[in-house]
């Protein structure tokens, strides 16, 4: 595309043209670009891409995207810009043609069950359409191929990539995550959602988004966009959608819900509902499971599913992993991995616990959430009659004792039991070894990261699998 074509489809405040070479793609991260590329200087919270022009020039930019005063080199071309984060959005979306708008695209937002919820429609969207894009936590999956991703919610620019990489091996559905951060800072602009899901809301991220409504109105980015609006009634701030979102379609299992579950019955491992008089079985036990299972069920639905047909693929899917994941084991104890890592989550997963047996939970708290929400994990586990082992989780730049001092001062608020055991191996062989036959032991907050941030953000490299596996065997050496 040449400078002046995209000028003509964005908006800015001033332009320098010192070049006529054809753009080739765009980015925001100067170590990405190549030769013709645009490099935006975006300013975030904790970085200022203006730093980094002379990098992006260095390594081939040849048209700069800014917003704050720079010095001009020769032959370069320089676009002014009041946002440069939603300039990068618009850019990106002129160049790669809008592939959104060629697709069935599905977005998914919430506090707990994002990703679960949005695998189970790719799932559904691969079995029912024949093939699907999934975006989010556990990487990029076009089709069966993965890749890593950096963000729950990568940006715009490589969005945009994901999608048109998609449209060449003939997907056109995609669903992905909508993370609060991607949402408010216009990771998603531009982005032609057919549907948008608001699952729920709890306490997260409040040392990003200072309040509880920030966080709802960040959220809510998401159904602003969307031509149809999915909310789950049930929830609190899912009331609040539907009352912003008056034509919103709910789910949940009060009468109000458009797509109810009733005739709840528990089995071993398996739940079985209703809706709309159609029998559904789902692998799991978990009663938040039963809500991500109607988020998806309510989407495939207006898509032209039907609901049979919905309720026949979902009895094969088997789920994915560290989501309430038994792990095998000769020792006739439930051990579980699950990637649970807020109070709600907790308080959820607790709650699908029988209560005949004694609970287990191994966590940490990562080094980046506040007294408050620790607090609230303590409270959690106490609240349940859950046994505390307080491991390390992501310190990054806090430290494990300060950590655990705030999640004990909840647990000691309400008489909870616990111990505090900072190496996650150890901790595990402890409570493993401390249940007895037909407990639950919880492994919590890891999931399928494959690292550990002891310091800051580096990452060390980390399996909650292979250590669970080792806290087994552990068991035979006593």
């Amino acid at each position: 595309m040449t400078f002046d074509s995209l000028v003509e489809q964005i908006d800015y405040i001033d332009i320098n043209k010192q070049n006529d070479i054809e753009i080739k793609s765009v980015s925001n991260n100067s170590k990405l670009i190549e030769d013709k590329d645009i490099f935006v200087a975006v300013v975030g919270k904790l970085s200022d891409g203006h730093k980094y022009i002379d990098d992006a020039i260095k390594n081939g930019a040849k048209t700069i995207v800014y917003q704050n005063n720079i010095d001009f080199k020769d032959g370069i071309n320089y676009i002014k810009v009041a946002d440069s984060r939603y300039a990068l959005a618009q850019i990106s979306n002129v160049l790669e043609d809008f592939p959104s708008k060629k697709m069935t695209v599905v977005g998914v937002t919430g506090t707990n069950g994002k990703t679960t919820t949005a695998t189970t429609i790719y799932y559904l969207m691969k079995e029912i359409y024949g093939n699907a894009t999934n975006i989010g936590t556990d990487g990029t999956f076009i089709g069966e191929e993965r890749s890593d991703t950096a963000n729950t919610t990568p940006d715009i620019y490589l969005l945009n990539k994901i999608f048109n990489e998609s449209l060449e091996k003939n997907i056109d559905h995609v669903v992905l995550e909508a993370s609060s951060h991607g949402l408010i800072q216009d990771r998603l602009n531009g982005i032609d959602f057919d549907y948008g899901i608001f699952a729920n809301l709890s306490t997260e991220h409040l040392d990003y988004h200072k309040t509880m409504d920030e966080y709802f109105a960040a959220k809510m980015i998401l159904l602003s966009n969307s031509k149809n609006k999915i909310v789950n009634i049930d929830d609190p701030y899912g009331k609040k959608a539907k009352a912003k979102f008056t034509d919103a379609i709910t789910f949940g299992k009060e009468k109000e819900a458009d797509y109810r579950a009733t005739d709840i019955v528990k089995n071993e491992k398996t739940t079985d509902f209703k809706v709309k008089g159609v029998d559904f079985t789902i692998n799991a036990i978990a009663d938040y499971e039963i809500y991500n299972k109607l988020a998806a069920i309510a989407t495939l639905n207006n898509m032209g599913a039907s609901l049979e047909e919905i309720a026949e693929k979902l009895r094969d899917f088997k789920g994915l992993p560290s989501r309430f994941q038994y792990v095998e084991n000769d020792l006739e104890k439930n051990i579980i991995i699950d990637f649970a890592h807020t109070p709600r989550a907790f308080e959820a997963i607790f709650e699908s616990i029988p209560k005949d047996v004694k609970t287990y939970a191994v966590f940490g708290i990562n080094g980046d959430r506040n007294t408050e929400f620790r607090r609230l994990i303590g409270n959690a586990c106490a609240k349940n009659d859950v046994f505390a082992v307080i491991t390390t989780d992501d310190p990054k730049f806090d430290n494990y004792n300060h950590i655990t001092d705030e999640i004990v001062a909840g647990i000691d608020e309400l008489g909870g039991e616990y111990e505090r055991i900072e190496d996650r191996l150890e901790a595990m062989t402890y409570a493993i070894k401390k249940a007895n036959k037909g407990d639950y032991i919880l492994m919590l907050g890891k999931g399928e990261e494959h690292f550990m941030k002891y310091h800051g953000n580096e990452k060390t490299p980390y399996n909650e699998m292979e250590t669970v596996k080792e806290a087994i065997s552990n068991q035979w050496k006593f």
